[in-house]
């Protein structure tokens, strides 16, 4: 059997017999194509026709090398008949770089033939065999990368070391495994795999792409994360004419209008900034440098995409020294880019920038690159932003409980406002403790506070969700706005987490009974704390924003007060539907 695989092999290696296929990567952001991976199939009804079956039975044979070079050479011929936008992904095996038939420029060779630019070509390495040799293959990715080429590693999470190869290598781009997002919504390690992924990325100055996503249930959970590109069967499968444009159908709803949102964003710190095409010539970027002396970066652009930044101290180091300008004054600026810089949308908020620039790794912070959907919008200074996000805190302290820490009625105020502008259904949770007066009368203030503490910290720890808000009204008065699906389980943990530790609170005080003076200052004797919720249900329009949201989650409150125990008082305002749970 060998044999006649080997053989059918054989002719198609000398026929060319192999077709190109692509497959759209979508920008969220844009809801355009980045860029199509090429993908090649062997001859139709043949057994060969799969691709994991045509390199398998290559690999075997000794002959991946001429098999990997066949695939390039069609894939980059084929790109540039159908004249395909956006970038190109090639997939390299790294088996077949350290091949003894393995022949350097090739690669370009083809590329230029076919009238292309080797910034549009983005080498991505497919690892499906043990790279021992961890040198030689960050040798072969500093070749490409002289040659103009961007680097992606393929299949993260999948291989056989991907996160080795990921912090030797440090690609432009990575591609999360597909194993990792089939069935991402329905599953929060997936979900946590993926943000810890982003962060990385974010860390490391490389983006992130996510395959296989099949379903729009699984689109929705990774732009909720905050993914920036996607590909799979959900917008279209490998084809040999791919679309051009993705149906607007494909993308969900936005749930939020971006200019309504009350935060300060990184808009505010932009400054002009100095651009370049990637094939100018190192001695025109020197002119300018030159005879701008104020001038301490450049950003470098393929077409409207932006590549990095050319660092004055870095390249006049170069330049400027003995012979420098002979040396290299005539070869493109793409050869001296200095990649590992951070790139930020500009309608981000200033917490998320300040987070991502204070958790970079081996990154260049002092200057960013602020983006206006994916284009050029100009760049920000690392000094501008911590003497805004210091603005900021001053601010949000103000504001806060002074106990807790967590936002006052101010915000509160400004959240349900936001939420009604934009005419999406959320829930008020009003928060109170049953009995908090006697045992603040009982064992003083300094034990009332730690009370009120327990509580803010119970909230903070169950409301996870980002879409969801947490306020400290004053008192023993606590307020959750949510977003987020599944607030009821949420706030019947609360409950129960409540109960089940308020006891402690008493330092063993026995049976939790304690006597004080009630508000007409009798005496009485008072059972252990209970948490009483009053949740108001709204899908309320802009035109009914004369609701008082505040006064209805009031009165929910009372009537699961009026419920022994700690309980959750549910009130529709949509249909004034009401229900109790204890």
């Amino acid at each position: 059997m060998d044999e006649i695989l080997e053989k059918l092999l054989d002719t198609i290696l000398r026929q060319k017999d192999v077709k190109a296929h692509f497959q759209p990567i979508v920008h969220l952001q844009t809801r355009q194509i980045y860029g199509y991976e090429g993908l090649t199939r062997g001859p139709v009804n043949t057994v060969l026709h799969s691709p994991t079956q045509l390199f398998e039975v290559a690999t075997r044979a000794g002959r991946l090398a001429e098999l990997d070079l066949l695939c390039r050479e069609t894939v980059i011929k084929r790109f540039a008949q159908v004249g395909l936008p956006g970038r190109l992904f090639i997939n390299v095996d790294p088996y077949s770089l350290i091949h003894e038939h393995f022949r350097e420029g090739q690669t370009l060779e083809f590329i230029k033939q076919a009238g292309l630019n080797p910034s549009q070509v983005i080498i991505e390495l497919t690892e499906t065999h043990p790279v021992e040799d961890m040198h030689l293959m960050q040798q072969a990715m500093k070749h490409y990368r002289q040659m103009g080429f961007r680097v992606a590693l393929d299949d993260l999470g999948a291989g056989y070391a991907g996160l080795k190869l990921w912090s030797e290598i440090r690609p432009d781009i990575v591609k999360i495994d597909r194993h990792f997002i089939q069935g991402v919504d329905q599953d929060r390690t997936k979900q946590q795999f993926v943000s810890s992924i982003l962060k990385t990325a974010t860390a490391l100055g490389c983006r992130v792409i996510t395959e296989g996503v099949e379903t729009v249930q699984e689109y929705a959970t990774l732009r909720k994360i905050g993914v920036e590109m996607v590909q799979g069967y959900y917008f279209c499968r490998p084809v040999e004419v791919p679309p051009l444009t993705i149906p607007s159908q494909l993308f969900r709803k936005e749930d939020r209008n971006v200019e309504e949102v009350e935060f300060q964003t990184v808009e505010i710190l932009l400054k002009p900034a100095v651009s370049v095409q990637a094939n100018t010539k190192v001695l025109q970027v020197g002119d300018l440098f030159t005879s701008m002396p104020d001038l301490e970066s450049i950003v470098v652009e393929h077409d409207s995409e932006v590549l990095g930044l050319i660092l004055r101290k870095d390249f006049m180091n170069i330049y400027a020294s003995l012979y420098g300008k002979e040396l290299y004054g005539k070869l493109p600026i793409l050869r001296f880019i200095n990649r590992n810089i951070m790139r930020m949308e500009k309608k981000l908020s200033l917490e998320e920038a300040s987070y991502r620039m204070t958790t970079s790794l081996d990154i260049y912070t002092e200057e960013f690159i602020i983006l206006d959907n994916c284009c050029l919008a100009g760049r920000g200074l690392l000094i501008d932003l911590l003497h805004e996000i210091t603005k900021l805190q001053v601010n949000r302290a103000r504001h806060a409980n002074p106990l807790t820490m967590l936002p006052g009625n101010v915000p509160i105020q400004r959240k349900l406002q936001q939420l009604i502008r934009q005419s999406v259904p959320f829930v008020v949770c009003y928060f109170d403790i049953d009995h908090f007066k006697p045992f603040n009368d009982f064992f003083g203030f300094g034990r009332g506070d730690k009370v009120l503490r327990f509580v803010s910290e119970l909230l903070v720890a169950n409301v996870e969700d980002p879409d969801d808000f947490i306020g400290h009204i004053g008192g023993d008065d606590f307020v959750a706005i949510f977003r987020s699906t599944g607030w009821r389980s949420i706030v019947q943990r609360i409950l129960e987490q409540f109960d089940e530790s308020v006891g402690g609170l008493y330092n063993g005080h026995i049976g939790s009974i304690i006597t004080a003076r009630d508000r007409e200052g009798k005496e009485r004797q008072y059972g252990k704390m209970t948490l009483s919720v009053g949740a108001v249900v709204a899908n309320l329009s802009e035109s009914q924003c004369h609701i008082d949201l505040s006064e209805a989650a009031a009165i929910a409150k009372h009537h699961a007060k009026d419920i022994k125990g700690s309980s959750l008082y549910i009130y529709e305002l949509e249909d004034t539907h009401e229900t109790a749970f204890v």
